[in-house]
């Protein structure tokens, strides 16, 4: 059975002697390696150590993902030391391009350099980290050239409820969903189960619109128990949208592990009552699938057709129109949207609350609300605001 890990960090020795220099241009990376409390639950590995636990792993390959840096000259360093790494292993590891949005034009042209050197792809990216939106035009660019360049991107995710951890983000669930509807064709691996994303797959209209999404498992047993989650996405999700991933060389079992292993996770994956096709998926076909290792023909999303243009409803400018979409499209109907009390910006504007519900909720009469209708269309129809 091939295995694949693909989710993997480098974090060399080296760079835990230079922690005070993150301090500065990295804080966020920087807590993260060098928690308060003192109690950091990082391991420190080589490139050669990392390739010896793989092969008393049993492991083919891994991905190298990126550690989400805000200033690009560390993006660019870090690359550096992939595109090495991958030269020297060419045949175990595969490596993603860490990159910083807001770099710019530098950013397109870092992705390109990377990519143009051997690397497969973009992340893990972290918005909240990074300091990004992911409708950002900057960050949009680079997820357009991953399309071009036909190559996946790696978004670090948080589940929204539950407490607090180094590295919890803020990012809505919903942003990650929109960005899958947004750009329909990009490839979007979603770490760490996609903060709980996977469970609204249920749904057949969301499964539709996350139909080229991933969901890797890193970190999985500091979140969740590990037969509990594998059994609930099970019911929820296509199996061939799941890919085994570590985290590695993080210590996701603190307790017992005392350093760097591939092979606790591996051990608990083992135990777990699946099948062998669907074993054989998780555990490394879907990586290399989706990575252009394998090419069996294999391709779920081909049984999860878009909808058809025909069936595509229309709606014109009416109540049950989504307020943030009409916002978005049509920017001067805000002030019409502020002069009605109504709010129009992120969390309290989520995409798929329609106008009339949030005018109701803010408690506008039915003549307001036909007084907004009318002020909308108008500035639409007239150009003024």
């Amino acid at each position: 059975m091939m295995k694949i890990d693909a989710h993997v960090h480098y974090t060399p020795p080296s760079l835990r002697a230079r922690l005070d220099t993150l301090a500065d241009s990295e804080p966020y990376w920087h807590l993260l390696l060098n928690p308060p409390n003192g109690r950091s639950i990082q391991g420190w590995v080589t490139a050669e150590t990392m390739l010896r636990d793989m092969d008393e792993a049993g492991l083919e390959r891994v991905v190298l993902v990126g550690e989400y840096f805000r200033q690009h000259n560390n993006c660019v360093q870090r690359n550096n030391q992939a595109i090495e790494i991958v030269r020297r292993w060419p045949d175990r590891v595969l490596a993603l391009a860490v990159i910083q949005p807001h770099a710019g034009q530098a950013a397109l042209d870092e992705l390109d350099r990377c990519l143009d050197n051997g690397l497969v792809g973009m992340g893990e990216l972290n918005p909240y980290a990074q300091g990004f939106g992911l409708g950002d035009p900057a960050f949009l660019r680079l997820a357009e050239r991953c399309i071009e360049r036909d190559v996946p991107m790696n978004l670090h995710v948080s589940e929204e409820i539950g407490g607090y951890y180094l590295g919890k983000s803020t990012t809505p669930l919903r942003h990650y969903y929109e960005l899958a509807g947004r750009l329909p064709d990009l490839k979007l691996i979603l770490a760490h189960w996609g903060g709980g994303l996977f469970f609204y797959e249920m749904m057949p209209r969301v499964r539709r619109q996350l139909r080229n999404v991933w969901y890797d498992t890193a970190a999985t047993p500091l979140l969740y128990p590990v037969d509990t989650i594998f059994a609930t996405a099970l019911t929820c999700l296509d199996p061939r949208k799941l890919l085994h991933g570590s985290d590695y060389p993080l210590l996701i079992y603190p307790r017992t592990m005392a350093e760097a292993s591939f092979q606790p996770f591996l051990a608990a994956m083992a135990e777990l009552p699946l099948t062998d096709e669907v074993r054989a998926d998780i555990m490394g076909r879907n990586t290399a699938r989706l990575f252009g290792l394998l090419n069996d023909g294999v391709d779920y999303r081909a049984e999860i057709k878009p909808l058809p243009p025909e069936k595509r409803p229309f709606i014109p400018l009416t109540p049950i129109m989504s307020l943030r979409a009409v916002v978005e499209t049509w920017p001067e109907t805000e002030p019409i949207f502020a002069r009605h009390h109504l709010p129009t910006r992120d969390q309290i504007a989520p995409t798929w609350e329609p106008i009339l519900q949030t005018a109701v909720a803010h408690g506008l009469t039915r003549a307001q609300q036909a007084a907004l209708l009318e002020a909308l269309n108008a500035v639409l129809f007239s150009g003024d605001g």
